[in-house]
């Protein structure tokens, strides 16, 4: 939610979870954002869901974020890949791309009291805002 309320504060949108937005309403907006925490190597199964729900559109323009417990290596963590094609396959088109590192209680990191403890930091919100500025340049 760091991340979204950052971005939302630039761009000047609502957050709404899966749960409170009406996916047909989607393509009648400028810019939709898809974010969520990774599990398991994917976003979160309620935005995957939401995502299958979308009606097609044409060219309606997207953003994608997330946090992780791991740093993503674009060739082997691509915590986006299903969403993008999924994206893609309904004729959404993708703008633009962030991801940094998040707290992480998962397994045998909460014995342990998790990894990456306050992340996103201000440095991580910072990117996000500076992310957020072009995502509004593409709009």
């Amino acid at each position: 939610m760091k991340i979204a309320r950052t971005i939302a504060g630039v761009i000047g949108a609502e957050i709404a979870r899966t749960w409170e937005a009406d996916p047909d309403r989607v393509p009648t907006y400028d810019l939709t954002g898809f974010g969520s925490g990774v599990y398991y190597g994917s976003l979160h199964k309620s935005i995957l869901k939401f995502a299958r729900r979308l009606p097609p559109a044409h060219g309606s323009k997207v953003f994608i974020f997330s946090t992780s417990g791991l740093l993503k290596i674009p060739l082997i963590h691509d915590y986006h890949r299903s969403i993008k094609k999924m994206l893609r396959a309904k004729g959404y088109r993708i703008i633009g791309e962030f991801t940094c590192r998040g707290y992480n209680t998962h397994g045998p990191f909460r014995w342990l009291g998790g990894m990456n403890k306050g992340k996103p930091d201000a440095r991580d919100l910072e990117n996000a805002r500076k992310f957020a500025e072009n995502l509004l340049e593409q709009i």
